[in-house]
């Protein structure tokens, strides 16, 4: 089966394709921001430099295409019918990339989310997804919050273990002095050296 597109109006069409502030992103950010979420966009600094991230919460959002990065099992996910081999391995590149910087991610404390294309479709559809997507933020944030505060106990506990062990060995210190006194004339030479 042939393009119904000429190969220039195909070209075209292509380079128009821009892989930021597409719609679904846009949307997202919409839903995000009325919902009382503040974000940071496209980072960077982060691997992938994912589209959305909430440092407050440690998310990073990738919206993704369901064609571009192979969506499995979405209708929109569709084969072209050109071109094939060059399209399966650019989406196959794709999909790989995403697991990678997804790991990346990961392995530096962020959590992602990914949120599909297909799941905005349609007002009901994207403010459910939306709705969910605030949820699972707060939740996450929630868990973050409660890891500091276990990680600020643990350090303020291992603190006063430490004062702890410092006062006894202080002490130690004292009854050996009482029990072994040591010359004044040798405590005198030690502490000039």
């Amino acid at each position: 089966m042939s393009d119904t597109l000429s190969q220039t109006q195909r070209s075209y069409n292509m380079s128009r394709i821009c892989g930021k502030n597409t719609k679904p992103e846009i949307l997202v950010r919409k839903g995000l921001h009325a919902r009382g979420f503040r974000f940071r966009l496209h980072n960077k600094k982060l691997p992938g430099s994912p589209d959305i991230v909430l440092p407050k919460y440690g998310v990073a959002i990738m919206v993704n295409g369901c064609f571009w990065h192979g969506h499995k099992g979405c209708r929109y996910a569709t084969k072209p019918k050109t071109n094939i081999e060059f399209w399966e391995t650019k989406i196959a590149r794709n999909r790989h990339r995403d697991e990678v910087t997804t790991a990346h991610l990961e392995a530096l404390g962020w959590t992602v989310i990914t949120v599909w294309e297909c799941e905005l479709r349609g007002k009901l559809e994207s403010n459910a997804r939306l709705d969910k997507l605030a949820d699972e933020i707060r939740f996450i944030g929630e868990s973050k919050i409660q890891q500091d505060a276990r990680r600020l106990c643990s350090k303020t506990e291992l603190k006063k273990m430490k004062q702890e062990i410092l006062r006894r060995q202080a002490q130690l210190e004292a009854e050996i002095d009482l029990l072994f006194p040591i010359p004044t004339r040798i405590k005198k030479a030690s502490l000039e050296e």
